[in-house]
C-alpha cells in the first residue's frame, strides 16, 4: 500500500511542532507494517529512510497524488491539506483527514474569515474524504457546532514511537527547585507568560524554569522574566534534539505545560511516559492524556496562583508504572498504527468493490 501524507509544515527532527511528529511516528509505524510511505511539504526536511520525506509545493502535488493508493492530509485551516484532498478526489484517490488543533480569533475580522472557512472548506475535508480521524471525543462537540456531519468519523489519537523513549543517555541534572521544564514553540497560545508569572509567586521562591524551543515569542518573554525579577531563574536553552530532551526530563522535578489550546499535545505523552510529573492546563487535550493517566495536577488556564501551587509541590511528586502503562497502550503507535491501516485498507476494498 502506498501512502501520501500532506501537512503544511515538516521538519519532525528539527524542532518542527506537534503534528510533524505525529506524522513522523505514523510514517514509520506504517512503514514497520510494509507501507510505502511518503510525506509531503514545503519545507519537509530531508528524510530517506524507513519512509520518504520531500518537498513539494502545490504546483508538485500531481505525481505524487498519481503515485499514492491512498492519502493522508493533517492540519487545521490550511489550503495546503485542501489543494491536496481535492486533487486526490480528483483522481478517484480516497483521502483521509486529521484535524490537530484550530486556534481561536484574534479579532472580528479574523473570526469571519476562519467561520467561512469552517463551514466550506473544512466542512469538504470533514464530511468528503473516506475517513475523518480525531485525536479525542472532544472533536465532536466542535463539529456540532458548526453543522458538520460527524458520520465519517474514528477516535484516534495522538501517538508516539514507544520505542523513542528507551534512550541511552546520561541524566542532566537541571537548576531549581522545583526544576521545571517546557518543551514547544514560544507562541502567545502556549501560555508560557503564566508559567514566568508563576515563578514570581513566593511558592516558588526556589524554582527554575527551562525553555526549550523556538519561536517569535521569545523577546517577549525574556523582556517579561525580567520585568518580574525572574530573569536569573529563566534558561531559554534553544533547540535541543531528543536524546537531548530525553536527558533533561531525567534531571527536571515537573514539566509544565500551559496552554489554552492544544490537539492531543506529544510532548505531554513523552514527559509522562519517561516517569516525569506533569503539570499543565484543564483543556481537552491535555485532559484526554491525564485521564488515561489517572493523574490530576491540571489547572483552569490562566490561574497563575494554582499553577505556581501544582508547580510547588511537584519534586513530592511521581508517575506510577500502571500509568505509564496505560499511556502505552493507548497512545503508542506500535499499539494504534494498525488501526489507521485497517482504515486506509477498507477504503481500498470498497473502491474496487465499487
Amino acid at each position: 500500500m502506498r501512502v501520501l501524507q500532506i501537512h503544511k509544515d515538516f521538519q519532525p527532527l528539527l524542532g518542527g511542532g506537534g503534528t510533524a511528529r505525529h506524522i513522523h511516528g505514523l510514517a514509520r509505524a506504517l512503514s514497520a507494517q510494509g507501507c510505502d510511505v511518503r510525506v509531503i511539504a514545503p519545507d519537509a526536511e530531508d528524510i530517506r529512510t524507513p519512509y520518504v520525506a520531500e518537498r513539494a509545493t502545490v504546483a508538485d502535488f500531481g505525481p505524487h497524488l498519481d503515485w499514492a493508493d491512498v492519502v493522508h492530509v493533517h492540519g487545521a485551516r490550511s489550503s495546503y491539506a485542501v489543494r491536496g484532498a481535492r486533487g486526490a478526489r480528483r483522481r478517484g484517490k480516497p483521502f483521509f483527514y486529521t484535524p490537530h488543533a484550530f486556534y481561536t480569533p484574534h479579532n472580528a475580522f479574523n473570526a469571519v474569515a476562519k467561520a467561512v472557512w469552517d463551514r466550506t472548506a473544512e466542512k469538504f475535508l470533514l464530511e468528503k474524504g473516506a475517513q475523518t480521524i480525531l485525536l479525542t471525543d472532544a472533536w465532536f462537540d466542535w463539529l456540532k457546532d458548526r453543522g458538520i456531519s460527524a458520520a465519517r468519523t474514528s477516535i484516534i489519537p495522538n501517538c508516539i514511537i514507544g520505542a523513542d523513549l528507551i534512550i541511552d543517555a546520561p541524566p542532566a541534572p537541571l537548576a531549581g527547585k522545583p526544576a521545571i521544564l517546557s518543551v514547544g514553540r514560544f507562541d502567545k497560545v502556549k501560555r508560557i507568560d503564566d508559567v514566568i508569572r508563576a515563578l514570581a509567586e513566593p511558592a516558588l521562591a526556589h524554582g527554575h524554569l527551562h525553555l526549550v524551543g523556538k519561536g517569535v515569542e521569545r523577546e517577549a518573554l525574556e523582556a517579561l522574566a525580567k520585568e518580574k525579577g525572574v530573569a536569573d531563574r529563566v534558561t531559554f536553552h534553544g533547540f535541543v534534539d531528543d536524546a537531548g530532551v530525553a536527558s533533561m526530563m531525567t534531571g527536571a522535578h515537573a514539566f509544565v505545560l500551559a496552554s489554552e489550546q492544544e490537539g492531543l499535545p506529544t510532548v505531554l505523552l513523552e514527559a509522562l511516559m519517561a516517569g516525569l510529573p506533569v503539570v499543565c492546563s484543564r483543556i481537552p487535550g491535555n485532559l484526554a492524556i491525564m485521564g488515561v493517566a489517572g493523574i490530576d495536577t491540571t489547572y483552569d488556564v490562566g490561574d497563575v496562583s494554582a499553577l505556581a501551587r501544582l508547580l510547588a509541590a511537584s519534586p513530592d511528586a511521581s508517575v506510577s508504572t500502571n500509568a505509564v502503562e496505560k499511556l502505552r497502550q493507548a497512545f503508542t503507535w506500535e499499539s494504534r498504527a494498525n488501526e489507521i491501516r485497517a482504515l486506509y485498507q477498507a477504503s481500498l476494498d470498497r473502491k474496487q468493490v465499487g
